[in-house]
């Protein structure tokens, strides 16, 4: 039985939900999140529900207390499955680390992870049975399953990685609106377009020097990287062979392989 909808409570003068999931390598990925913000809204009519994301897009959680910072209370809904209780920990420090760089800030009260604050089992059994009216497998693909397109069999022609991290830590520091910056640097740089293969990966672990970006096959990790820092590093790394110094974190301090 799906619990019933109750409103905000009419003594607060404002209240905003912010829904904070997962998130994708593309926009389709992370629409669903966005239609369930909008199906929630519709429920509460005047209360603003802004989606968000720990990792790979955006808004991150900061961006989307900015974008709520107008309610008097805003409720954050984890809805990560399965729960990892240290992420919820780091971002807890992530809400106080944007609430003290304000004046005035609004309450802020994070929900239960999503498996406690939901009769979670009660809906997995329903879906489970609805499931079972629907029609094999094989009604969903195509024919000719067993032949990848060709593309997919070829390797790219690079010398180089690029291993962007948009790990929880990193995204809160900028890192997915940043990762735009970094494929239009390479793309628009002929010297780095047919040499350098972007990739992101979740969290690299010094979570204090992110945003962050190893570059392989030499292993030099680079951070904090800036908007104007992505396409320096990469042009001076890759194009002539010079690590660069003020922003190395950590590996070899000449680059020895081409």
């Amino acid at each position: 039985m799906t619990a019933a909808i109750r409103p905000p409570p009419t003594d607060h003068a404002s209240v905003a939900i912010v829904l904070l999931g997962r998130g994708g390598v593309a926009a389709s990925t992370t629409a669903e999140l966005a239609g369930l913000a909008q199906q929630l809204a519709a429920q509460w009519p005047g209360v603003r529900v802004q989606p968000a994301f720990v990792d790979r897009w955006q808004p991150d959680l900061p961006t989307a207390l900015g974008l709520c910072a107008d309610a008097d209370t805003i409720v954050i809904l984890p809805l990560m499955l399965p729960d990892e209780a240290a992420l919820r920990r780091w971002l807890h420090k992530v809400a106080m680390r944007w609430r003290a760089g304000r004046d005035q800030s609004p309450t802020l009260i994070f929900g239960e992870p999503l498996a406690q604050a939901v009769a979670l089992p009660e809906l997995l059994a329903a879906a489970a049975r609805q499931a079972l009216d629907l029609p094999d497998v094989a009604t969903l693909v195509d024919e000719d399953w067993r032949h990848d397109p060709k593309g997919w069999s070829s390797v790219p022609e690079h010398t180089h990685h690029a291993l962007w991290c948009i790990g929880p830590r990193c995204a809160a520091a900028g890192a997915v609106a940043l990762w735009p910056v970094l494929t239009g640097a390479i793309n628009q740089n002929p010297a780095l377009k047919k040499r350098v293969r972007p990739l992101q990966t979740s969290c690299q672990y010094p979570c204090n020097h992110g945003p962050l970006m190893i570059v392989y096959p030499e292993g030099v990790w680079y951070g904090p990287l800036g908007q104007a820092d992505i396409g320096r590093v990469l042009a001076q790394h890759v194009a002539h062979q010079q690590v660069v110094q003020a922003l190395r974190v950590h590996g070899p301090k000449e680059v020895t392989n081409s």
